[in-house]
């Protein structure tokens, strides 16, 4: 009777040991390397919104403060390598040129730092709040005010080349920017009029300037333009994306979609997200090869990372959708269900950093 019981009690383990399998472990897409809380002391009224952008160059992460202060972090650790207080209100990103970043406060002040020991070079004041990265070409610098005035300076120097200033009725406009793109002789820009318009690289000249946007208010052309298939594609999130011949300016085609974050080029096809919550894979002609929901909020900024779209919605979420399936992968909460990215997702092959209108940084590996 012993025996009998013994058996099958062994024979009981034998069969839950069969049924009892090791946990499979748990894939994901986000995996956070390190975060910095950014958000500046403030004691009553609105929240202050983080509008800034990260930059990762030569394994350093750096991100200035709404509380002045540039902050240059290792990328594996996070650890702070060097600090600056500025005394104003970063909102811009970085920009590199050889041994140097650049970026502008609200004071109108330009900084020109060494990238490394954060030594300073020069500062310059602009006159106006410097809220958008300056764009480096051919040791030149160009730097867009919030005044609607396109600087653009000497790098080495900061010597004040030409500057082209723009008319625009305040009340019409939310003073957003777009990056300049250079193609051969002109510096191609969005204005906060609604037009996009091409000036003379040497003398910040008008050459031309297109009407893309029709609406009486909120018609910045603020996505920044990109070259893709012999066209300029921008426009404004309360428009339709367009795409415009480089030489005249004339539109030569209306794409029907309206969106928030800066168009992703990817061989040649266009990675949107939309005001609808959509991630969009386009081609160059306006045809809508998949597209997925994703959201109920509008899509803010979209990337490709790691053979994945990564998108960013005003629902305070970061997603990974797959390609071929335009299925979500993986999702991260980026802290506040009104978290948004209003600027950039900075991507190596390694990494990937972003910083949310909460003013929380975050390094991706």
């Amino acid at each position: 009777m012993k025996f009998a019981f013994l058996l099958i009690l062994l024979l009981g383990c034998a069969q839950l040991k069969q049924q009892l399998k090791a946990p499979e472990k748990e894939t994901r897409f986000f995996h956070v390397s390190w975060a910095k809380n950014l958000d500046p002391g403030y004691e009553s009224g609105n929240l202050p919104i983080g509008l800034g952008a990260t930059r990762i160059f030569q394994d350093i992460v750096y991100m200035g403060s709404a509380d002045g202060v540039m902050n240059a972090y290792d990328v594996e650790s996070g650890r702070v390598l060097w600090s600056k207080d500025e005394k104003t209100q970063l909102g811009g990103a970085v920009e590199f040129f050889k041994d140097h970043i650049a970026y502008g406060g609200m004071s109108g002040r330009l900084f020109v730092r060494h990238y490394l020991s954060g030594a300073l070079k020069y500062a310059i004041d602009l006159g106006a709040p410097i809220e958008s990265a300056p764009f480096y070409f051919n040791e030149r610098l160009f730097v867009y005010l919030r005044g609607h005035q396109l600087v653009h300076l000497d790098a080495e120097t900061g010597k004040i080349l030409w500057v082209y200033r723009r008319a625009v009725p305040i009340t019409t406009t939310l003073q957003r920017t777009t990056r300049p793109l250079v193609l051969g002789n002109k510096v191609i820009v969005g204005f906060a009029d609604g037009y996009l318009g091409a000036l003379s690289l040497q003398e910040g000249i008008l050459i031309w300037e297109t009407r893309l946007v029709d609406n009486s208010k909120f018609i910045d052309v603020d996505l920044n333009p990109i070259q893709a298939g012999g066209m300029i594609i921008s426009g404004s999130p309360s428009g339709l994306l367009m795409a415009v011949n480089p030489e005249s300016g004339a539109i030569a085609r209306s794409y029907p979609v309206s969106v928030q974050a800066h168009p992703f080029l990817k061989g040649e096809q266009l990675i949107l997200g939309t005001n609808d919550g959509e991630v969009l894979l386009m081609g160059l002609g306006g045809e809508i090869l998949k597209r997925a929901k994703i959201s109920k909020q509008p899509v803010s900024a979209v990337t490709w990372w790691k053979d994945h779209i990564v998108a960013a919605s005003f629902d305070g979420m970061l997603r990974a959708v797959d390609p071929l399936t335009m299925k979500v992968v993986d999702q991260f909460a980026m802290g506040n269900n009104l978290s948004a990215v209003y600027s950039d997702i900075v991507i190596t092959p390694d990494y990937m950093s972003l910083y949310s209108s909460r003013n929380r940084l975050y390094l991706f590996q």
